[in-house]
């Protein structure tokens, strides 16, 4: 079991633990003040998991349900799931790096954080806390999908080292996506033109020009552009042309159906 004592950066005392069917109210209570927290038109950012939805997670034998408490206050502030399918059942994202086998595969889902807790870099905590697991479980690559039009929460996993790979549409329901990977291990040399590349804008009202940065995004993705670094002072995207000519075969294999579209 995880288990982890420490402090944030304004000496609150935090413990980090995978969690279990007696954190279900205090995950559904974080959920929701979370959601209340967005505007309205804002609210679809995140999926709002049920009773039965955490529960299942929970119980599972290849998933972790992590949260993080303050201690003193006794509130859950952040949680954040893990997944690790096993090769014999159907994963999450069955579309992207189907290359990949199962075992191969960690999938990243969203981090909440409490509204009165950020600015105490916990988003980067618990993302790195799920990347260790992984790679204790012998997992060679991380992947997410994310709303496009929540760049704030693409933007933290581009921080976090993950890289824009495709961008698309969900093929469950439509909705415009962003799939982001990382690399877990040595084994994958993904190389790239440093001479070609695209800054995207990100400066502005993002949400009223969602569709056009979305649209960008397509063309960059389907032209074979990887969306690497995250410029904080420009407020952009850089983005970098796939150097193919000098990338692995194993690299080329695994990576050739990121831009089907």
């Amino acid at each position: 079991m995880i288990n982890i004592q420490d402090t944030l950066s304004n000496n609150t005392k935090i413990e980090i633990k995978e969690l279990t069917p007696k954190d279900l109210a205090n995950l559904l209570k974080l959920q929701d003040k979370i959601i209340g927290n967005f505007a309205e038109d804002e609210q679809h950012f995140i999926l709002k998991r049920t009773a039965e939805d955490f529960l299942k997670a929970i119980n599972s034998d290849h998933s972790f349900v992590l949260g993080m408490y303050d201690v003193e206050g006794k509130n859950l502030i952040s949680q954040s799931i893990l997944s690790l399918p096993k090769d014999d059942e159907e994963r999450d994202i069955p579309e992207y790096c189907s290359h990949y086998k199962n075992s191969d595969i960690a999938v990243f889902k969203a981090v909440m954080v409490d509204p009165d807790y950020r600015g105490n870099k916990i988003m980067g905590r618990m993302l790195k806390l799920r990347e260790d697991i992984a790679k204790i479980n012998k997992r060679s690559i991380a992947i997410s999908q994310i709303a496009a039009d929540n760049p704030s929460s693409w933007i933290n996993a581009l921080r976090s080292g993950m890289k824009v790979t495709k961008v698309g549409l969900d093929p469950e329901d439509d909705a415009k996506v962003v799939y982001l990977k990382k690399a877990l291990n040595n084994d994958e040399v993904v190389k790239y033109n440093k001479n070609d590349s695209y800054n995207l804008d990100l400066s502005g009202d993002v949400h009223k020009k969602a569709n056009i940065v979305f649209n960008k995004m397509v063309n960059l993705s389907n032209k074979g552009y990887i969306g690497l670094d995250w410029d904080k002072e420009n407020h952009s995207i850089k983005w970098y042309k796939r150097d193919l000519e000098h990338e692995n075969s194993k690299t080329q294999k695994v990576l050739c159906d990121n831009f089907a579209r």
